[in-house]
C-alpha cells in the first residue's frame, strides 16, 4: 500500500455515484464519437444491446420567438460524445448500430472514471454548469467587456475567486460550476504567437 493513500481515507464518491459510473467491469471504457444528434438514440441502442453507457445530460430552457412559449429539454453535456464500457466484441456490436462515427480508446481508464464521477456529482447537484474548453495557465484569452475589452493575452494565473473546472481530458473539454461572470473568453493563439514558436 502506498504511503500517500492511507487505508482509512474515505471514498470521495457515494455508492450511488460509483454504481452510476463503475470502474469498468470486464471491458474497457471507450468514448463514442456519434453521428450528429444521435447521442440519445445510441444510448437506447446500447441499452437494447446490454452495453453499459453513460450519457451526461443537462437541462436546457429555450423560448420560442413566435409563441413566446418556454420549452425544456435535456441535452448532452458534450455534443457528439457518449461514454461506454465494452469488450472488443461489444464495441464491434456498438459500431454496427451505425450511429457511431468512431471510437476513442481511453489510455487512462482510472482518470476517466474519476472525471466522469465528478461530472455526475456536479450534474446531480442542481448547480448550473456551462461547457467550455479547458481554461488554464498558458492559454490565450480575450477580455470581452469593460475598459480592456478586446485585449488579448495569455492566462498566467487566477487571483480572484476561482472557478472550478471539471475536466474530461480525453475530449479536451470541461464543465465549470458556480460560474462567475469572468471577463475572459478562450481563443486560439493569434498568428503572431504561433509564428514565434
Amino acid at each position: 500500500m502506498s504511503q500517500n493513500a492511507p487505508a482509512d481515507r474515505p471514498l470521495p464518491w457515494s455508492e450511488a455515484t460509483i454504481a452510476a459510473i463503475p470502474d469498468r467491469g470486464e471491458g474497457l471504457w471507450w468514448v463514442a464519437h456519434t453521428r450528429p444528434r444521435a447521442e440519445k438514440v445510441l444510448a437506447a441502442d446500447l441499452d437494447r444491446l446490454g452495453i453499459f453507457h453513460y450519457l451526461p445530460l443537462c437541462p436546457r430552457v429555450t423560448r420560442s420567438r413566435n409563441t413566446n412559449r418556454i420549452s425544456r429539454s435535456m441535452i448532452p453535456v458534450f455534443t457528439g460524445y457518449l461514454f461506454f464500457v465494452a469488450t472488443e466484441t461489444e464495441r464491434y456490436r456498438a459500431m454496427t448500430t451505425d450511429r457511431i462515427v468512431s471510437t476513442l480508446s481511453v489510455p487512462r481508464q482510472e482518470q476517466l472514471v474519476a472525471e466522469l464521477r465528478n461530472l455526475h456529482v456536479a450534474l446531480g447537484s442542481g448547480t448550473d454548469i456551462t461547457r467550455s474548453r479547458q481554461i488554464r495557465t498558458g492559454r490565450w484569452v480575450r477580455i470581452v467587456c469593460g475598459a480592456l475589452a478586446g485585449v488579448e493575452g495569455v492566462v498566467v494565473g487566477w487571483r480572484s475567486r476561482v472557478r472550478v473546472a471539471l475536466n474530461i481530458n480525453i475530449l479536451g473539454q470541461s464543465v465549470t460550476v458556480e460560474t462567475d461572470a469572468d471577463l475572459v473568453e478562450l481563443i486560439d493563439p493569434p498568428a503572431y504567437a504561433v509564428a514565434a514558436r
